[in-house]
């Protein structure tokens, strides 16, 4: 009998295929779970990602929104309390400039708030005196305000982003440039004898320099406009001489291309190669808007927002009080801060109260007439005798500043007997010409200052000479001789350059009326321009002594008073320059 076993011979196969099935179709299951686990993680990477660069752009936005709230604040309040800082308002829902985008909100919870402005420093006084070093300006000395700027934005999610950026609001003493010049009051120079200038020399417009015999500058030569090495008079551009600008290194080199000319004046060029040349030639020294040259404002709160007139609206620097200004305004005409006002021949102390000139040694002021060849007409003056100012008994001795103003387009002041000034520095201001007879600070000389509506020069030899009589003669009948003035000038010419008429350059921006030929006009100290004068708009003529000349240009021994790096004049104004600090994230 035969005996059947069992067998498994071709079932197992099949299960065995069955189960790895089973396993691969679980692996490939997993697999694509992790596969869409991925590219969900990956997408809500990705949208994490763009809603978080969205909020930070938002939130960069918002730092450029409450920096033009601050300059706006800054322009009519210099020194505002913390509490006025701009808070946002205008970046919350519904505000003016709340979030284009939807979803995105700024945050202003917390205290101090996510979203602000703040000062960097958390108590008064909130300005500090620090040496700007870096950028165009510096070395200058500035009282530096830190605000910092925070903007804290939530979006979708729960998408978070803070950015923040430190502002500086630095105020730089205008005497501390060998020659500055204001928006819309273009600087020419071009000497005719050798000089020298050994202060730094900046424009907040355009500069144009040529060198006839010989011109030389020391230190930095900037401008927020551009270089040209043409003056504005010539319809066609002549160079003339190379001007000599010394480099990095204390070696001078030939200015002898421009912003819009190579070197040489071959032919043109562009911005990239002007600003390539001239820091490799100057090493930083000689610098305009193709480095990134930013305009240092002076402080009238107009300037930083009314770009129409800025020489007229400058001008307000040295005019009287008008009912009704701005705190701002006040803070900045210097009228307001005058220990002694004379004002249509009345004379009052800060506070208003009168003044007693009779106290004084001597006679403070008397009233002289003569001619203005240059003008064509009789100046009646304001004389204040300087030596006599000096006795008066309710001027401190830590500085004065006298500001000094008549009516009418014929009225003037003269300073006289100035020899010696008042104890710590006399700054003069006048909204009229001002003229300056004989030696001035120059016995025991202070920091000392004159902004007028414009300068001009009667020499020592003015009064003996009897040249009050003499103005309306030839130039030859009122000689002059050596003198020397030591005081910081705020001042203006008459009128720009046109073709075919100058305006005298930087070298007659101080005006003069004598024969000159052969004598010497010593000078130390700062050349501010920055309007054009409103009472006296004589042109520049020279120069002779028949017809209409009305001057002989004298030898100009100028230069800036380093006195001025340690002691400012009473009442030195300040402009504004503000910087902008890295992005914080």
């Amino acid at each position: 009998m035969e005996t059947r076993r069992p067998t498994h011979g071709k079932s197992q196969p099949h299960g065995v295929a069955l189960i790895a099935s089973l396993l691969i179709m679980l692996l490939l299951l997993l697999m694509g779970m992790a596969l869409v686990g991925l590219a969900l993680t990956e997408n809500k990477l990705a949208t994490n990602t763009k809603n978080l660069n969205t909020a930070f752009y938002v939130a960069e936005a918002g730092v450029e929104s409450l920096f033009v709230d601050l300059r706006a604040l800054l322009a009519s309040t210099p020194t505002p309390a913390s509490s006025a800082l701009p808070n946002g308002s205008n970046l919350a829902s519904g505000g003016t400039r709340a979030p284009a985008s939807p979803g995105y909100a700024f945050d202003f919870s917390g205290s101090p708030a996510a979203t602000r402005v703040s000062y960097v420093r958390t108590a008064a006084p909130y300005n500090y005196l620090t040496t700007i070093d870096k950028g165009p300006y510096q070395g200058l000395n500035a009282f530096t305000t830190d605000y910092q700027i925070s903007a804290r934005v939530v979006g979708p999610l729960n998408t978070q982003a803070r950015v923040s950026q430190v502002i500086q609001y630095q105020e730089i003493p205008l005497f501390q440039f060998g020659v500055f010049y204001g928006r819309g009051v273009d600087l020419e120079i071009a000497p005719g004898p050798p000089m020298i200038f050994n202060g730094r020399v900046h424009a907040n417009s355009n500069l144009y320099v040529v060198a006839n015999s010989g011109l030389q500058f020391d230190s930095f030569l900037t401008t927020a406009g551009s270089i040209y090495r043409y003056l504005k008079r010539d319809g066609t551009p002549q160079h003339y001489n190379n001007p000599l600008v010394k480099d990095a290194n204390g070696n001078y080199q030939p200015l002898n291309f421009d912003h819009v000319s190579d070197v040489g004046f071959a032919g043109a060029w562009g911005e990239s190669d002007w600003r390539a040349q001239a820091l490799r030639t100057f090493g930083g020294k000689v610098l305009d808007t193709a480095m990134g040259v930013t305009e240092i404002i002076p402080p009238i709160p107009e300037l930083f927002y009314n770009p129409s007139n800025p020489d007229v609206v400058a001008h307000q620097l040295i005019e009287k009080n008008v009912p009704g200004e701005s705190a701002g305004l006040q803070a900045a005409k210097l009228y307001y801060q005058a220990d002694l006002r004379i004002v249509d021949g009345v004379a009052t102390l800060k506070d208003g109260s009168p003044a007693n000139l009779s106290l004084c040694s001597g006679t403070v002021v008397t009233t002289k007439s003569f001619y203005d060849k240059r003008e064509g007409k009789t100046m009646t003056a304001t004389q204040v005798d300087v030596s006599a100012l000096r006795t008066c008994p309710f001027l401190s001795g830590g500085g004065t500043l006298l500001y000094v103003s008549d009516g009418g387009f014929d009225k003037a002041v003269r300073l006289v007997n100035g020899s010696e000034v008042t104890a710590g520095g006399l700054t003069v201001v006048t909204d009229n010409p001002l003229y300056i007879q004989g030696d001035y600070n120059t016995i025991n000389k202070q920091p000392s200052a004159v902004l007028a509506d414009a300068i001009t020069i009667l020499s020592n030899n003015w009064g003996p000479n009897g040249s009050d009589a003499k103005g309306d003669q030839v130039t030859d009948n009122r000689p002059a001789t050596n003198t020397t003035v030591n005081a910081a000038f705020a001042l203006g010419p008459s009128a720009e350059s046109t073709v075919g008429q100058g305006n005298g350059q930087l070298e007659n921006v101080i005006r003069f009326l004598e024969n000159w030929s052969n004598k010497t006009f010593t000078y130390r100290g700062s050349i501010i321009s920055l309007w054009h004068s409103q009472r006296v708009t004589g042109d520049w003529r020279c120069c002779g002594s028949g017809g209409t000349h009305y001057y002989r240009a004298p030898n100009r021994n100028w230069g800036y008073d380093t006195l001025f790096d340690t002691s400012l004049p009473p009442g030195t104004p300040r402009a504004i320059a503000i910087a902008k600090g890295r992005w914080q994230g």
